[in-house]
């Protein structure tokens, strides 16, 4: 069985790692045995014996293997299925989010503020103008504050160690203690920012928000204010396995939304990463309300894509590459063929995170009602009511999920509805619908302005709390002079 699966990755074309492989690796089944397996299977291939090959023919050998191995798409699911267990990030395939990793040259000084605050931080990474350069950033403007987002455990716990350290940092609220700053921070977005705050001869804003929601945000696009950050060039100063894992899932749902965003477009058409990436960044300024009001300069997008190509194109080339095989065929290394049947869609929508995905069933679940009525998946999403669980069904592994039967779907826990295969989730004439549907691009716009407006304008409000009115009036000046400069 594992020779069959080893011999998966002598393969150009990237191919899903078995969910056995994944089991091993998650489970801290020692990787060694597996990798000489490879390296022997190599060797019998090339009809050597053992014995001929030198050693350093044995590590080039394990090297380019474990190469495809890095490369080779996952199930997410059934990460997801098992994220609380999820502890190093050697539970993950070799070099696994290796795309993330991007280091700006602000980095050494990301670096030492970060090591400034005593209170413990287990996510850490820069982003902004401030951080990657922007096209068209003048050298005589004043340098842009550095902004940074700290994922903690403990909100509440962690701003009582921060206000004993930096009680300058906070506005009025401090007044009222950890237990006030941390309700307030659940607000909104469930981020509490600090702008304007001096520290190694810098300027910086540094967010604060929760593990758990930085997570959820993430896996399911609660807000999209978080997950749409990260959708662009991020400096990782202190990183997580669960976030290393989660925003990867993030990064490839954005691909997933672009291209049915060009679903208007036919089944066949050709694409330049450039219109991608540009589509990608854009997800999440649309229902912004700074946007609406000016509070964003019109050329953000343009500015961060031509600025920061070379680190998109990090980001998301190999991603490409491995998870859109089937539907994305590279024409020249900028340019690419997209082949996007109506399968190939239906097969993105059942995959898109649970809270978007759930907003656009909301939208067709009447004009597809008997469509909707047959798919036990899509009404469970919407009305997600505890169903009698047959006691034989009720802790399957995640292999066994896999090949679950139609009929017992409505036996199964429902938490366990968004790990089955997409192969029986697509058995649905549903979600076929939905990708035929001409409305579909328009859909998945509203669906993100749905998504993005409550949260992003109540940050926005609590803001002028937060940040104190003085500073608020100098962030909204700041915003607004870069909108004006970039209509005149």
């Amino acid at each position: 069985m594992r020779s069959k699966i080893l011999r998966r990755f002598a393969s150009t074309k990237p191919k899903e790692i078995d969910p056995i492989v994944l089991d091993e690796i998650f489970k801290k089944n020692k990787p060694v045995k597996r990798y000489r397996l490879i390296i022997r299977n190599n060797k019998l291939r090339s009809n050597e014996t053992p014995n001929s090959t030198t050693s350093a023919d044995q590590l080039k050998i394990l090297d380019e293997n474990l190469k495809k191995f890095k490369n080779a798409p996952i199930n997410f699911n059934y990460y997801l299925r098992n994220i609380a267990g999820l502890k190093t990030s050697s539970q993950l395939p070799y070099k696994f989010g290796e795309n993330q990793i991007i280091t700006s040259d602000k980095n050494e000084t990301l670096q030492k503020v970060l090591w400034k605050f005593n209170a413990p931080i287990r996510f850490a990474a820069g982003y902004g103008s401030g951080v990657f350069t922007q096209a068209n950033q003048k050298v005589s403007d004043s340098k842009p504050q550095m902004d940074m987002i700290y994922a903690v455990s403990y909100p509440d716990h962690w701003h009582a160690l921060n206000l004993h350290q930096f009680p300058e940092h906070y506005s009025f609220l401090r007044i009222g203690g950890s237990g006030l700053i941390s309700k307030v921070q659940d607000l909104g977005a469930g981020v509490y920012f600090n702008p304007y705050v001096e520290m190694e001869d810098c300027q910086i804003k540094y967010g604060v928000t929760s593990m758990t929601n930085l997570m959820n945000d993430l896996i399911n696009w609660d807000t999209f204010y978080l997950s749409g950050r990260l959708h662009k060039p991020i400096n990782i100063m202190r990183n997580s396995p669960n976030i290393q894992l989660l925003n990867q899932f993030n990064l490839i749902n954005a691909i997933k939304l672009s291209l049915l965003l060009n679903s208007d477009r036919g089944t066949e058409f050709s694409m330049s990463k450039e219109e991608l990436f540009h589509l990608i960044t854009s997800l999440s300024y649309h229902g912004d309300p700074r946007v609406q009001l000016g509070g964003e300069s019109r050329d953000k997008v343009s500015n961060i894509v031509s600025g920061q190509y070379d680190k998109l194109d990090w980001m998301y080339d190999p991603l490409l590459r491995s998870y859109f095989a089937d539907v994305v065929q590279f024409e020249t290394d900028s340019t690419f063929k997209v082949n996007l049947s109506t399968d190939a869609k239906s097969r993105m929508i059942v995959d898109l995170p649970k809270s978007f995905r759930k907003k656009i069933y909301a939208k067709y679940a009447n004009k597809y009602s008997k469509e909707f009525s047959d798919d036990i998946i899509a009404q469970k999403l919407l009305n997600p009511v505890e169903n009698v669980v047959a006691p034989e069904l009720a802790d399957l592994s995640f292999i066994e999920l896999q090949t679950i039967s139609n009929s017992d779907l409505s036996k199964l826990p429902i938490q366990d509805h968004e790990y089955i295969s997409n192969n029986i989730k697509c058995k649905s004439s549903f979600p076929l619908r939905i990708a035929e549907d001409e409305n579909l691009k328009s859909n998945l716009y509203q669906a993100l302005k749905e998504t993005i407006y409550r949260p992003a304008f109540l940050q926005s409000v609590k803001g002028i709390a937060t940040a104190g009115v003085s500073k608020s009036i100098k962030y909204a000046w700041a915003k607004r002079k870069k909108y004006n400069s970039s209509i005149n």
